[in-house]
């Protein structure tokens, strides 16, 4: 009997302690089950709370000198030189005063000029471009790529040496009366002639790739380094940036010749590469090459990519 009293008030301690623990673990459960269903806390993107000063400061710095940085990016971005003009917006005084455009031909203003007179006008505008009197019609720029020289010899020895050959024949030892009338006759067909041929070699009857004849022309003449030099860099830089000016203006006026975009792009692609080897083989030559062509070195220098975006804002204007 004292026995089984025993092992019951033995048994009461554990039974209690249960009691207790299955309500704790009930709870326990539930707000498991609670934190498991809500949503994953935030974290704070402040700066923790055990952050040194020194750190801090060094935070701060480091993220101010990357937002200069990138201020300074996008200025030189937006300073950029147009690859095809060859210098930036607003900077136009470089090319209006550089020599490359003073020595070239504007073939609108070529072909704006008035038609003279012929050789029995007596009225004829001596201010114009070509002039016609009484020695008859003297075109001031010619076309074919002919100097002044050579056109001195079309307009003054040929004709008198024609109409004495024709006059004497190649074996006459005299002249007389008649002679006389045939060579006066002869001279009158051959001053006619002389017009003839003066207004055929006029530039202004030339066409556009006449006018970049003259222009080739007188590029070798002011650039080259020695007389008939064609192979230089300040020459070919020269006349590449005539080339790409001249076909801009032509894509301009024709905005859907989309063939000649490539080409474009091509000849500011040369000019840079021709230009980079001039920086290599003599800088002041490079310098004074850029400043006589009207281009600024940041279009030249580096990587030169001429985007379809910005061609299509230069073609067309918007």
């Amino acid at each position: 009997m004292l026995s089984r009293i025993a092992a019951q008030q033995a048994r009461t301690p554990l039974a209690a302690f249960a009691s207790l623990a299955a309500p704790l673990a009930a709870a326990s459960t539930s707000a498991a089950a609670t934190a498991g269903s809500s949503q994953p806390r935030s974290f704070s993107t402040s700066a923790p709370a055990g952050e040194s000063r020194a750190r801090r400061k060094t935070r701060l710095v480091r993220k101010a000198n990357l937002e200069k940085k990138a201020q300074l990016v996008r200025q030189h971005e937006q300073s950029r030189p147009d690859p095809v003009l060859g210098f930036a917006k607003g900077n136009d005084a470089l090319w209006d005063k550089s020599l490359l455009k003073s020595i070239l031909l504007n073939r609108d203003e070529v072909w704006a000029q008035p038609a003279q007179a012929d050789a029995t006008g007596a009225g004829a505008d001596a201010a114009a471009r070509g002039t016609a009197g009484a020695e008859g019609y003297t075109p001031e720029l010619y076309n074919f790529g002919l100097d002044a020289q050579t056109a001195e010899q079309l307009s003054s020895v040929l004709p008198a040496t024609a109409a004495l050959r024709s006059t004497l024949g190649d074996q006459a030892t005299s002249v007389d009366a008649i002679m006389l009338e045939r060579f006066e006759t002869a001279t009158t067909r051959e001053e006619a002639k002389r017009d003839a041929l003066m207004r055929i070699v006029d530039l202004r009857n030339a066409d556009s790739k006449g006018i970049e004849v003259e222009n080739t022309r007188r590029i070798v003449a002011t650039f080259g380094r020695t007389p008939g030099d064609t192979a230089s860099p300040e020459v070919q830089s020269a006349i590449l940036t005539m080339r790409i000016r001249s076909l801009a203006a032509h894509l301009i006026s024709s905005p859907r010749d989309v063939q000649n975009r490539q080409a474009l792009r091509q000849l500011i692609s040369r000019r840079a590469k021709i230009l980079k080897y001039l920086r290599a083989v003599s800088v002041s030559r490079y310098e004074e090459c850029l400043d006589q062509i009207g281009v600024e070195p940041r279009a030249v220098e580096g990587e030169v990519i001429v985007s379809k975006a910005e061609l299509r804002t230069m073609i067309r204007g918007a």
